[in-house]
């Protein structure tokens, strides 16, 4: 009779990546976005990878965003008053302020902007479902539609949605799309994402080309999610997401409080 064999030989070890690798494949991929092969190794690949990620990307904002000062000063652009945003975070409770911006906000974003970036007709519907909750009566109020014309909307989006699911055809085509011009449909999510960020100044009279600079870190921001989503996962994506808002939310906090 045989001795029972319990132990199994250990899985080969796998270095993490370096930065410099890093950052060779996300200029590589920024080049030609296309679908990557999502890492499994959590310890040895994810956590160094996320937190490289991480580092290039606030690396890179900060000097965007030090652009954008300068640029700000050096040509005396106006247009942007920091008194809405001042009032808000003053006078809206801390605990509702982390709650929307670093806890809903970014799970919401991920889910709309960057669950459909592997193509599932169930991840699309998802994200169409979300983005009309949540963006629906927003967009309304933007382009100044009425609550009867954005009932009309839902329900003709809600009419599309079901005829697509239940189109083979309408669901091949919109595979195809995604297999074979995957770089557009990447950059036209990434742009759409940074794009919604323009609510946030509604109520601020600027200059159109203002908002446009104001957007970029937004789109730049868009790009390394999308390839965190794409290589480590979406629940990745919502903490690199919850941890870039929660560094605004404290860079706001600390500028009202030294001035």
């Amino acid at each position: 009779m045989k001795t029972p064999y319990f132990f199994h030989e250990a899985p080969p070890f796998t270095p993490p990546p370096t930065i410099l690798d890093t950052l060779h494949k996300i200029c590589h991929f920024v080049l030609n976005p296309k679908l990557v092969k999502p890492e499994k190794n959590v310890l040895e690949v994810k956590l160094p990878l996320i937190f490289q990620l991480t580092f290039i990307e606030l690396l890179l904002q900060t000097l965007l965003f030090s652009a954008i000062i300068l640029g700000y000063t050096a040509f005396d652009l106006r247009g942007i008053e920091s008194d809405l945003i001042k009032d808000y975070f003053a006078n809206t409770p801390f605990v509702l302020i982390f709650t929307l911006m670093v806890l809903i906000g970014p799970i919401k974003e991920e889910v709309i902007f960057r669950l459909p970036l592997v193509y599932s007709k169930g991840f699309l519907l998802v994200a169409l479902a979300v983005f009309m909750y949540n963006y629906g009566p927003v967009v309304s109020a933007a382009i100044g539609a009425t609550h009867l014309q954005l009932i009309f909307s839902m329900a003709v989006a809600g009419v599309l949605a079901t005829a697509f699911l239940f189109s083979r055809k309408a669901q091949a085509c919109m595979y195809l799309l995604w297999k074979r011009h995957y770089t557009l449909v990447f950059y036209t999510i990434t742009l759409l994402f940074a794009l919604m960020h323009l609510l946030n100044y509604l109520n601020e009279p600027t200059s159109l080309l203002l908002l446009l600079v104001l957007i970029i870190p937004k789109f730049v921001g868009g790009v390394f999610l999308g390839y965190t989503r794409l290589r480590l996962g979406l629940a990745w994506a919502v903490a690199q997401h919850v941890f870039n808002n929660l560094v605004a939310m404290l860079l706001v906090y600390g500028f009202i409080y030294n001035n």
